[in-house]
């Protein structure tokens, strides 16, 4: 084992300060402190001295005298005082120490010394009077709300006063935030206490220490165990030492050349081996306890003593951070207190923002076992929960984990290994997994999945590739941007009634389809383009979700001012419509036009969209269901907001609205929130009755099935009026959009 070494300033015996006669030196400690030493005739408690451009230290100053080992007549005692200096640019020569019977006065040295020089004086002067002093000086620069120059001050004084205490082997995390320190120390007595750790700044720290018998240390030498309780502001290994005053002195313990760094899994385990032996108060063995019943990276629910039992069926965590877990708690004793959901450093509670459902099949799992069965109530089936939370400031890198702790203040623990998607997919997947007439479906969606969406960012959209095919020209009249979330089935319809139509067979056309329909459809859709003599501009978009995210994504492929929006869907009822659109577009410059859409049944689909004055509905299709006949022969109309399906507009509103638009789970309110966006920005929109389009509603993806669609359409028109209410499309948002 190695020993401590000496102090940095060794100790001569006789040695006085090397002061000379009428002579005095001052250490700057801070920005407005000076320590002044020398040595002279004055002794006693009474000693003041006064210095020029200085006045009394902090607290009413700080002023020590030692008597020297080998003193003469004309300097027997030495001094320490501690000023201020207001003005450290004002003359610091001359210094008056008067003991009330004489008065001498000294000639400051013009420049400063270090403060491990002025330490090195201390240690020179080798008496135990002068070692008092300078413990006293300690005190004063080592206290909890001293500025980093008088930690550092007191710090050059206690290494060249006192030897090394020791050694710390072993620097180990929790996941409670804390630092685990092992070693051996002579003077740190066991209990809790405050030390200051270093490190590339100096902390001070609650520490709670044990003591352990070491058989591999000479003389009964004792090791030691120690929790720092740091707030999660410091790093296991950046520390280099501790520095704590037994009541008798101050010592430092550094940081072993050879130390081993624990790990968080690691450190329970270290702390756990030496518990049994340790000796210390009762609060710092609980608190010592506490660590050592913490995380290990294993599952501890399982293997309880106890009737408590838990497990999860789905974790998925978000790009944002954001968790949706669901799973099962079987407690029926109520012996759990809380459950948490944490990652090292950080935690958030779950039993008390949790969404309950019953779930038989658990409690029939464990009827059969003694240790249920006397206490299961075959009334109470809700053990299954949904929790979405949000761990702040996490290390997303770290494991996540479910802490329970029991009335007896143990706990367990049940490591987690969530599934990482975007919010939208983790929302869809944990409805498919319930039952539509579940009586807590209601509460999973008001307070887990619409809290989830609403918080979730959205993942802009971006064109991975496009290719042309033809003279591609977006000047060459307004560019129609197609947008198709099933692709060739979609689109190849539609390039042929285009090409059939004398107006469209010319004109600009972008199509923007997803990453998995380009890589898929793009070869026939390029041979039908050149079949047709189309001039087509395909575009490839990552990460859209919906049909209007596609579209904004062919938009930001093109330049020019105006374009007309279509869905993959829509098919033209007659010729002549595009150029209709245009006329009316510039008669109306900077406004929204949209056509008429019906259902191949002849009904309306969309004939105008209103603000609702009240009710849980944003927006009104009035004429939603009307016979097409009984309004087509109206004119162009006001409307509050345009269809996205099909619609005249300038692209940069277009491109503009969609920007951090909300996630939704379906396409058609989040069309009503981009419609809001531009109506609140002073977009004027008409509907123009004459021109019509066959359409039908946007297909159900794989994770929508017919029973999810009605319940994703309820979760939408809630987002959508949450996100009106609280502002998210104020005009506030977008810049002002010219009617």
């Amino acid at each position: 084992m190695e020993r401590s070494a000496r102090p940095s300033g060794a100790r001569t015996a006789g040695m006085g300060l090397r002061l000379g006669k009428g002579r005095a030196v001052f250490a700057r400690i801070d920005r407005d402190t000076v320590l002044i030493l020398g040595c002279g005739r004055a002794s006693g408690r009474s000693v003041s001295v006064r210095a020029d451009g200085t006045g009394p230290g902090p607290g009413g100053g700080f002023i020590a005298t030692w008597s020297l080992p080998a003193g003469s007549p004309s300097a027997t005692h030495g001094f320490a005082a501690l000023l201020t200096q207001p003005d450290r640019d004002a003359p610091l020569s001359i210094v008056d120490v008067d003991d009330g019977r004489t008065r001498e006065r000294f000639i400051v040295a013009p420049r400063p010394i270090s403060m491990e020089d002025a330490a090195t004086l201390f240690a020179q002067a080798a008496t135990g009077e002068s070692v008092a002093a300078a413990g006293r000086l300690t005190d004063q620069l080592m206290t909890q709300s001293a500025g980093r120059g008088r930690i550092s001050a007191g710090l050059s004084l206690i290494r060249a006063l006192q030897p090394s205490d020791g050694f710390i082997e072993l620097v180990g995390e929790t996941h409670d935030g804390g630092i685990v320190v092992m070693g051996w120390s002579h003077q740190i007595l066991p209990g809790r206490c405050q030390v200051h750790l270093l490190a590339d700044t100096t902390t001070v720290a609650e520490c709670y220490v044990a003591s352990f018998a070491r058989p591999d240390l000479p003389d009964g030498e004792a090791g030691f165990v120690a929790v720092l309780e740091t707030g999660g502001t410091l790093r296991a290994d950046a520390i280099k030492g501790i520095v704590h005053n037994t009541g008798a002195g101050w010592h430092l313990t550094p940081v072993h050349a050879r130390v081993q760094i624990s790990a968080a899994l690691q450190t329970p385990d270290h702390v756990r081996s030496v518990l049994l032996e340790a000796r210390t108060t009762p609060e710092a063995l609980l608190r010592l306890r506490s660590v050592a019943n913490g995380f290990t990276g294993k599952d501890t629910i399982s293997s309880l003593p106890l009737p408590v039992r838990m497990d999860v069926d789905r974790v998925f965590e978000t790009d944002d951070g954001d968790m949706l877990i669901s799973g099962w708690l079987l407690d029926p004793e109520n012996l759990v207190t809380c459950v948490r959901l944490r990652r090292p450093g950080t935690q958030v509670r779950l039993d008390d923002i949790w969404s309950r459902l019953d779930r038989v099949d658990v409690a029939q799992s464990f009827a059969d076992q003694p240790a249920f069965r006397a206490s299961l109530d075959g009334e109470d089936q809700a053990h299954g929960f949904v929790v979405h939370a949000r761990l702040p400031d996490a290390n997303r890198d770290t494991t996540p984990y479910l802490e329970l702790t029991l009335r007896e203040g143990r706990r367990a623990f049940l490591p987690l290994a969530p599934k990482r998607m975007p919010a939208r997919r983790a929302a869809l997947q944990q409805l498919s997994l319930l039952d539509a007439s579940n009586w807590a479906l209601p509460a999973i969606v008001d307070h887990q999945i619409v809290p989830l969406l609403s918080m979730a960012a959205s993942i802009a959209p971006r064109m991975e590739t496009c290719v042309d095919v033809g003279v591609f020209d977006d000047k060459a009249g307004v560019p129609i941007v197609v947008s198709s979330t099933v692709g060739m089935l979609e689109v190849g319809p539609l390039l042929a009634l285009l090409a059939l139509d004398p107006q469209t067979r010319t004109t600009p056309i972008v199509v923007a389809v997803g990453k998995a329909a380009y890589q898929r459809d793009l070869i026939r859709l390029q041979q039908l383009a050149r079949f047709y003599r189309l001039s087509v501009r395909f575009v490839c978009a990552a990460a859209a979700q919906d049909r209007f995210e596609l579209m904004s994504v062919g938009a930001e492929a093109i330049s020019c001012e105006t374009v007309i929006t279509m869905s993959g869907s829509l098919v033209p009822m007659a010729k002549g419509w595009y150029g209709a659109l245009t006329m009316e577009a510039r008669a109306h410059p900077g406004c929204a036009i949209s056509p008429m859409i019906a259902y191949d049944d002849h009904s309306v689909k969309w004939a105008g969209s209103w603000l609702s004055q009240d009710g849980d509905q944003i927006l009104l299709d009035r004429y939603a269901g009307y016979p097409l006949m009984a309004i087509a022969a109206m004119q162009l109309t006001r409307v509050d907001v345009a269809s996205l399906e099909c619609c005249i507009m300038p692209r940069l509103a277009l491109t503009q609205a969609m920007r951090t638009c909300g996630v939704y789970l379906g396409s058609k309110q989040k069309a009503g929130e981009i419609g809001l966006r531009l109506h609140q920005a002073g977009m004027t929109a008409y509907l123009l009755p004459s021109i019509q389009l066959l359409g039908c509603d946007e297909p159900a993806s794989d994770e929508q099935n017919g029973k999810l669609a009605a319940l994703a359409e309820r979760i939408d028109s809630r987002l959508l009026k949450d996100r009106s209410r609280d502002g998210a499309a104020s005009p506030a948002m977008l810049d002002r959009v010219s009617a």
